[in-house]
């Protein structure tokens, strides 16, 4: 007995005095195997490799001239699996015991053989209930029975090494703990402080010198300097509330108070304080940390401005201010919201917006929502929302993506306005605009077909005039001069009612926008030349136009028969309005990028009060009601012209004649 507790007092001494775990479990192993005259004595760790539990040959001591195994690969990484005895046994924390020779298990008998094992004792260590290994202990000499002594030997010591074990780990996670915490402590900006309750010392560590711009050695351990430190707006609150953590009317306290920095400068701290009792209840000391918020406190003020400005402006405006998730549902709806769909916006809050759709603008809002996400550009859309009445209005929308830093999108943002009226109105002009088109397209039809329908009888009535001339040829010259006055004036009329049809079919092809343009190059010298020809040297008005030319000839691109119509028309009204005048003139310049033509008569002019109507259709000044006209030809002029993209300008002085200019440019 005097051996055995011997054995475990020097094996327990070696467990507590040894600074290595190695070193201690080599000590109890030898103190056991030579103490109790065991042939050897080991242990056995257990360790998971790829998820199957093995056991491997870690310590071993070994008798005189017993053949040690420490080294050796047979005894080491077996599975408990080959031994299912074994483990059963062990994990149940009893020893296995017995002689090799009666074992009933082939590999153990033969790896005991292999040792040269005549009889074993294993007795299992235990970790905090953790199965950790087993010390073995064996007779190669003796097929030996152990004594109830040598397993109590045994188990003891496997107990302590079990304590010493999850000492050693415990220790070994704190220590690591430890040094996270001073890693953390040390590397931020995060101060800590005890405050003893019974002698009103304070104790400041770490960063609190830091944390307030003070070297150590200024630092003062007292609860005064503490105090100086707070801001005095907040000091008496921060007082109430530790004394409520104190009397217990507080578990723990934790909050933002503001401090003065060494500067003078107030920054924002976040302290967390616990209460450390003794057993029986009564405080013992503070403990608390503080940690530097005034940068995130600084932009919580800009945020809360920032909230607050939106939702001011979101409030106060018009237009319908909101905010989506991902999926569709509102997570923010402004107070217009009741003005505009007759919803409250807590009605809306969270409600999925696509089941206020109108079916018709599914698609379109599904397209333009996904463009929105893939492009994250605002872009606008128009659509049709169900007001709470149940009706439909129109909304015109402005969305942008909610992005965070990450550039991830968070959801959407939305700015509505009804526009329901803007539809309305749209619509009645698209229906008056349809309704005029159907209307000019009616008169045109109209006019062709009256314009084509005279046409007939006026050249019935002009043959038979022409007819009429040639009878009288026949007459007695005093009956055939009073005959030929007649028929000249029918053909005058005849042909004032023919120009008039003419242009007024011209003037209903422009009002129905019929008119096309065909555009090709024109020499204008050669098209003058022409036209003067074929138009003006017939001796209609015995009289010719006078052609003057100034610049270098460029190319010239227009609608040749809309040009006709238009110097004819002019050239025409020269000599119409100059009779017993001088002779009109025509003018042409070729400037750098465009031409110019000028017409030119000497005539009557035109009252200066009616110069502003002169290209209103169907005008006539007042001093030209002897002569043949239309009152078209000007406005007809005027929009040939446009058509052509020129510019025609009038200068005109009654009794002195007219300028008319035309410019336009040769593309």
């Amino acid at each position: 007995m005097k051996n055995l507790l011997l054995s475990i007092s020097k094996a327990n001494n070696h467990l507590l005095k040894q600074k290595s775990l190695e070193d201690a479990l080599n000590f109890c192993i030898k103190e056991i195997g030579s103490g109790q005259d065991f042939d050897r004595c080991y242990i056995y760790k257990n360790e998971i490799d790829n998820g199957v539990l093995k056991f491997h040959y870690k310590y071993e001591w070994c008798n005189k001239g017993i053949e040690p195994y420490i080294d050796h690969r047979d005894p080491d990484g077996i599975a408990y699996d080959a031994l299912p005895e074994l483990y059963k046994t062990l994990s149940s924390d009893e020893s296995f015991q017995g002689l090799v020779k009666d074992c009933s298990n082939e590999l153990f008998k033969q790896i005991m053989g292999i040792l040269g094992i005549q009889s074993y004792l294993f007795t299992p260590i235990f970790s905090d209930d953790l199965f950790w290994g087993w010390i073995g202990c064996d007779d190669c000499k003796n097929e030996k029975k152990w004594r109830d002594e040598d397993l109590y030997t045994l188990h003891t010591i496997a107990k302590n090494i079990g304590f010493q074990l999850n000492q050693d780990r415990i220790v070994s996670k704190l220590e690591i703990t430890l040094e996270k915490i001073n890693f953390y402590m040390e590397g931020s900006n995060q101060a800590m402080w005890e405050f003893d309750i019974n002698t009103n010392q304070t104790v400041y560590s770490y960063n609190w010198a830091g944390l307030l711009g003070y070297t150590n050695d200024e630092i003062i351990q007292e609860e005064e300097f503490w105090k100086r430190t707070i801001h005095p707006d907040d000091l008496n609150q921060l007082l109430m509330d530790t004394g409520h953590l104190i009397s217990n009317r507080l578990d723990n306290y934790v909050g933002t108070t503001r401090m003065i920095h060494k500067t003078g400068k107030v920054i924002w701290v976040k302290y967390d304080i616990l209460l450390k009792k003794n057993k029986e209840g009564k405080p013992l000391k503070l403990i608390g940390t503080h940690i530097d918020v005034s940068e995130l406190k600084e932009k919580e003020i800009q945020l809360k401005l920032s909230e607050e400005k939106f939702r001011f402006i979101a409030d106060n405006t018009t237009d319908l201010i909101c905010q989506y998730s991902n999926d569709g549902n509102f997570q923010y709806v402004s107070t217009s919201s009741k003005e505009i769909t007759g919803y409250l916006p807590e009605e809306l809050i969270n409600k999925s917006s696509w089941d206020f759709f109108h079916k018709k603008d599914f698609r379109k809002i599904k397209n333009y929502y996904e463009n929105t996400f893939k492009s994250l550009q605002s872009s606008i859309v128009t659509y049709r929302f169900r007001k709470k009445d149940g009706s439909y209005i129109w909304l015109e929308a402005t969305t942008k993506a909610i992005i965070n830093s990450e550039n991830k999108v968070l959801g959407l943002q939305s700015s509505s306005r009804d526009i329901s009226e803007r539809i309305k109105r749209a619509e009645e002009v698209k229906a008056a605009n349809a309704k005029e088109k159907e209307l000019n397209d009616m008169k045109s039809q109209f006019v062709s077909m009256a314009s084509h329908q005279f046409r007939t009888p006026l050249t019935v009535i002009y043959s038979n005039a022409e007819l009429i001339d040639f009878k009288i040829n026949h007459f007695e010259e005093n009956k055939s001069q009073s005959i030929a006055c007649i028929t000249s004036r029918i053909k005058t009329e005849v042909d004032r009612m023919t120009e008039l049809m003419n242009n007024i079919l011209i003037f209903a092809k422009d009002e129905s926008q019929k008119l096309k343009k065909q555009v090709k190059p024109v020499d204008f010298n050669v098209f003058i030349e022409t036209l003067i020809d074929t138009y003006f040297n017939n001796n209609l008005y015995e009289r010719e136009i006078k052609i003057k030319i100034k610049g270098k000839k460029k190319p010239f691109f227009t609608d040749e028969i809309m040009l006709v119509h238009i110097l004819t028309n002019l050239i025409s009204n020269a000599f119409k309005y100059s009779v017993d005048r001088s002779n009109p003139e025509l003018e042409i310049t070729y400037s750098e990028n465009e031409i110019e033509i000028l017409v030119i008569d000497y005539g009557i002019g035109i009252p200066e009060d009616e110069i502003k109507h002169l290209f209103t259709s169907f005008f006539r000044a007042s001093n030209t009601s002897t002569i043949i006209g239309s009152g078209l030809g000007l406005s007809i002029v005027k929009q040939f012209v446009t058509f052509l993209k020129g510019t025609i300008e009038l200068k005109t002085k009654e009794h002195f004649g007219t300028t008319i200019k035309l410019i336009f440019p040769y593309e």
